[in-house]
């Protein structure tokens, strides 16, 4: 039941025959990004994969972000609509990501509950029948949470910035770099400091559930 990367890894195989799973590293950051040092690792496959380090923060006037940040990309953004389900697991997290189109992906994930730089192990499964899975996970394990969010991509330079309107929490923005041009980026689009966030949107979430 979820209790190591290699059995995870051997269960996702067995179920998906024949699809490829992406297993890599991803540098997350949830702090001032003074203290961002951005490197490169190899994954269990040997290929070298690039860190990301991502930036969360509340965003207060979400038109004037998104006018910003079009501005910068050239672009309107590009809409996509996610519903993530975590499944409750004694050792990391496990997810199934449905992009309410007919696919999805199957995540599972290892990360330090700290603040700071965090570096994850992820394997990343594609479904072409997200429902249907949901359903047997969900008899399997029982359900941990919910997110539902629509995200506004916008591309700007080789930086991904994400609009991101999450049912039950509001609005916020996070920025996907590959090298340190975050400050620079968050100076532009408007973003102190001071709205950064820690953790991810289910940890939020259930932060205020608890405080209701």
């Amino acid at each position: 039941m979820c209790r190591s990367g290699a059995v995870w890894e051997m269960c996702v195989n067995t179920i998906f025959q024949g699809v490829d799973i992406n297993v890599g590293q991803l540098l997350t950051l949830h702090a001032p990004v003074s203290i961002l040092n951005v490197n490169r690792h190899v994954s269990r496959k040997g290929r070298a994969m690039p860190s990301n380090v991502e930036i969360k923060a509340k965003v207060s006037d979400l038109t004037q972000f998104a006018q910003k940040a079009a501005e910068l990309s050239q672009s309107e953004g590009t809409i996509i609509r996610q519903h993530d389900t975590f499944f409750s697991c004694s050792q990391g997290r496990l997810k199934l990501r449905d992009f309410m189109n007919g696919s999805g992906q199957l995540i599972f994930y290892e990360r330090p509950d700290t603040d700071g730089p965090k570096l994850s192990r992820y394997s990343i499964t594609p479904t072409s029948d997200p429902q249907s899975l949901q359903v047997v996970l969900s008899e399997a394990l029982g359900i941990k949470g919910e997110v539902k969010k629509e995200r506004r991509l916008f591309l700007i330079g080789q930086t991904r910035v994400h609009l991101d309107t999450v049912e039950g929490l509001g609005h916020y923005m996070e920025l996907e770099v590959s090298k340190p041009v975050a400050e620079d980026l968050m100076e532009k689009l408007g973003v102190s400091k001071e709205s950064l966030v820690t953790g991810a949107y289910m940890d939020l979430l259930l932060k205020e559930h608890k405080e209701i």
